[in-house]
């Protein structure tokens, strides 16, 4: 229960920026190393896996703190998961492609991906609903 707006937890996002951007850096680094013992095969999906979390996450979380420093807690957990899901399927998809096989299960780290990046800004429009219509009923 919230008795307060101030007890509402919040994310920098700043930190959430650079946060994505080690993330990103690190699966670069997997992906690279990955595919130096991959004798010559190689796989899209592997070698552009790290963009998820460096345009998806740095890039969008910078963007972002230019007009709020902080943004609901649970939100930003749904567009980070949503970021996780769509990196890791990437990754899946990248070792199967070089191991010269395929799974019809891939096709759920898409859509729960992006299922979680719908989930943010339905709990951001919900934050925002919820934050007009209690200062109208104090103004009242």
């Amino acid at each position: 229960m919230i008795l307060y707006t101030s007890d509402e937890k919040m994310a920098d996002t700043s930190k959430m920026a650079d946060g994505c951007l080690i993330a990103a850096l690190v699966t670069a680094v997997f992906g690279m190393i990955y595919e130096s013992f991959s004798f010559g095969v190689f796989s899209y999906a592997m070698i552009y896996a790290f963009g998820f979390f460096a345009v998806g996450g740095g890039l969008f979380w910078r963007l972002v703190g230019i007009r709020r420093k902080f943004v609901p807690a649970m939100a930003a957990c749904f567009w980070n998961a949503g970021l996780a899901t769509l990196t890791i399927g990437s990754i899946l998809k990248g070792v199967l492609d070089i191991y010269g096989s395929s799974n019809s299960l891939l096709i759920l780290f898409p859509v729960l991906g992006i299922a979680d990046i719908l989930s943010f800004f339905i709990v951001v429009l919900i934050k925002k609903y919820k934050k007009h219509g209690s200062e109208e009923k104090v103004h009242s």
